[in-house]
């Protein structure tokens, strides 16, 4: 073939190539448009902010749920399989987390993970999980119900696309974004070659901090998390220890929305009321008083009822 052939025929190749990879493109947004998956780029205003510094982070990322672009949040990690006790104290710890305004984030695996979601959403707060598959994946199948919690409360990223399979190799990928989005990794129980001693690493690389939640010296399943401890990380076994090393997260800046919903609020009010007042929606409400709650600027009652919360010492007294 002649050298002009040749060129012809990578020019050729190089078109064929870009066509399939724009019909490849378009099939995705298309997925995504159908499914309610935002498609984040890198350095768009909804990426995550804290993801931006890690090395090697993701240039695109997919999100079905919340907007969600940061803040204060704190990853909860550790064995797919752990002990009762293990699973039960990650679930406590990441509820309390979330009481006190932290963002709780994990993988939704198995284990740990499913905990840690579960404590945080029975709080009352926010969760993010972080796939090695498409966001409109059910892994493992048994998490749907759980999934659909977590989209509900906070949002779900992967890196790849809608329809990708959970692969064994994307599991280790997506814990750099589970580190990334947070400030501070827990790894709550792990035995030795667990994957979330790779995102302890991962951490550490990150410039992020690392905890662990001490475990019995005897037992397996703790090997891999004592051993971290060893190495140098941080124990803790509450949220005021937590709260040791990364500092508690910023108070709620009292403005826009809480503003007028605390203008408006009088009494013992229904949720559709105070919508009404401030013209917003109820669902775009919701969340703005689940947040006013947590910093106690307002109180939950029954029946979706609001009410300003009481100023400590100024609780109403129980007649004698």
């Amino acid at each position: 073939m002649t050298p002009q052939g040749v060129s012809l025929l990578g020019k050729a190749k190089a078109s064929l190539g870009s066509a399939k990879a724009g019909r490849r493109a378009e099939t995705v947004r298309e997925a995504c448009e159908r499914q309610g998956i935002a498609i984040v780029p890198w350095g768009a205003s909804d990426y995550p902010v804290a993801l931006r510094e890690i090395p090697g982070a993701p240039l695109l990322l997919y999100r079905a749920g919340k907007v969600w672009n940061g803040g204060a949040a704190v990853a909860v990690v550790g064995s797919r399989a752990p002990t009762g006790p293990g699973r039960e104290f990650a679930r406590i710890l990441s509820g309390g987390l979330a009481a006190a305004r932290w963002t709780v984030v994990s993988g939704m695996a198995r284990g740990i993970d499913a905990a840690a979601h579960k404590g945080a959403l029975h709080a009352g707060g926010t969760t993010v999980a972080v796939l090695g598959c498409g966001v409109d994946v059910a892994y493992p199948r048994e998490h749907a119900g759980l999934r659909d919690e977590i989209l509900e409360r906070g949002a779900i990223f992967s890196e790849y696309p809608p329809g990708s399979l959970p692969l064994a190799h994307r599991f280790p990928e997506r814990n750099r974004i589970v580190s990334g989005l947070s400030r501070g990794v827990i790894v709550a129980e792990a035995p030795e070659r667990s994957g979330a001693l790779i995102t302890a690493r991962l951490a550490l690389e990150q410039g992020r901090d690392v905890m662990v939640v001490p475990g019995n010296p005897w037992f397996a399943h703790t090997a891999g998390s004592n051993r971290l401890l060893r190495e140098g990380a941080t124990p803790v076994c509450s949220v005021a220890d937590v709260h040791g090393v990364l500092g508690p997260p910023p108070p709620m800046a009292v403005g826009g929305v809480a503003k007028r919903v605390l203008a408006v609020l009088t009494g013992e009010m229904h949720v559709g009321a105070i919508a009404e007042a401030v013209s917003m929606p109820v669902q775009e409400l919701l969340p703005c008083l689940m947040e006013m709650e947590l910093a106690n600027l307002v109180e939950k009652r029954p029946g979706d009822y609001y009410k300003k919360a009481s100023a400590p010492g100024n609780e109403p007294r129980r007649p004698a």
